[in-house]
């Protein structure tokens, strides 16, 4: 065999393995019980694929393993231009306007680069004024970051004087001890309507009736896969919590909803959304991804724990008629950087 016969099956097989690898780390090692061997797992798997193809490459050539090869090859191209495609489909309106979201080449790491995002949408179904959300998610106290990133994003949604706030998850990581931390970092900035929250893996995997008590002491009233109903200038509001699948019972709708009223739905991942959208909701609020806390300038991010992938990792989409907003998240787990991806808040002004 020639040599560029050689090298090409070595690309082949590289380049099926990489896909491979990153098909099975967003969709399933990603998403496993956050445990002790879960590093060298995914270090296994990616020496297994991303190293293991070429060298399999080099030793099929152009073997029948080869055409296998580009086959899964051509099936995951397929599948990422599907997934270009249903971006640019579900892809919301921008934010009306955004401070420091603008990435420097020079400066890649972007840990505590704290963005604000400001969206505005209207909803036929809502009757009342003008309501303003503040969606913060994934704070990650674990003590990788100080308290003072903390406080910074809570000055700053309390400047942004939201009627809303929405926690949609993961206050710890690994440590219950931070716990005791959380009434001082977020008990200081309320909503003019109240605060609420859900709890992430992370919390389940954690404590979660210490992460529970924790919010309830810093005046958060946490939803878990129930619903809260509120009346905001004649108009009826229904506040809807969604923690699949870690919470210990599984969600279904509420049984009782208000009657031309409007839903706002809190799920820690945005891969509840279609059964969302099917029960109902006319916004869902959800963190989870980090927007995949690195990222590559003009790529996006490699790494998203979702079962669809990379569709949803940030931002606002709108799916069969329900909003998504997609937070990047405050803190971080596990890798202790972020990557030309800043933590944000999102203020969402939602307009009848």
């Amino acid at each position: 065999m020639h040599l560029m016969e050689q090298l090409l099956a070595v690309f082949v097989f590289w380049a099926a393995g990489t896909g491979l690898f990153f098909f099975l780390l967003n969709r399933w090692v990603l998403m496993l019980y956050d445990y002790k061997a879960k590093t060298p797992v995914l270090l296994l798997v990616l020496v297994v694929l991303y190293g293991g193809g070429a060298w399999w490459g080099w030793r099929a050539g152009f073997s029948p393993l080869f055409w296998g090869a580009l086959g899964l090859l051509l099936l995951l191209t397929v599948g990422e231009l599907r997934r270009l495609h249903l971006r640019r489909q579900l892809n919301g309106a921008p934010p009306v306007w955004q401070e420091n979201v603008a990435e420097q080449l020079h400066e890649p790491f972007t840990t505590t680069t704290l963005a604000i995002r400001h969206y505005e949408v209207r909803l036929p179904a809502w009757r009342g004024p003008r309501l303003r959300i503040a969606h913060v998610s994934d704070f990650h106290v674990n003590g990788m970051l100080p308290d003072e990133h903390y406080r910074l994003v809570m000055e700053r949604v309390r400047q942004a004087e939201p009627d809303l706030i929405f926690y949609t998850g993961d206050f710890l990581s690994d440590n219950t001890s931070y716990a005791a931390h959380l009434p001082a970092l977020l008990g200081g900035v309320r909503g003019k309507l109240g605060a609420f929250a859900i709890l992430g893996n992370h919390d389940y995997w954690s404590d979660p009736s210490k992460v529970t008590a924790a919010l309830q002491q810093a005046g958060i009233q946490t939803l878990e896969n129930g619903f809260q109903t509120l009346e905001i200038g004649g108009a009826r509001l229904a506040l809807w919590g969604c923690e699949d699948p870690w919470g210990p019972t599984r969600w279904s709708p509420p049984a009782v909803t208000p009657a031309g009223g409007l839903v706002l739905a809190l799920a820690h991942s945005g891969d509840n959304i279609y059964r969302l959208a099917r029960a109902g909701a006319h916004a869902v609020f959800s963190g989870h991804y980090h927007a995949g806390q690195w990222r590559l300038p003009g790529l996006g991010p490699l790494m998203v724990p979702s079962r669809f992938g990379r569709r949803f990792d940030h931002g606002h989409f709108v799916v069969k008629g329900t909003h998504l907003f997609v937070s990047a998240g405050i803190g971080i787990t596990r890798i202790p950087f972020r990557i030309y991806c800043r933590p944000d808040v999102l203020i969402v002004d939602i307009l009848p």
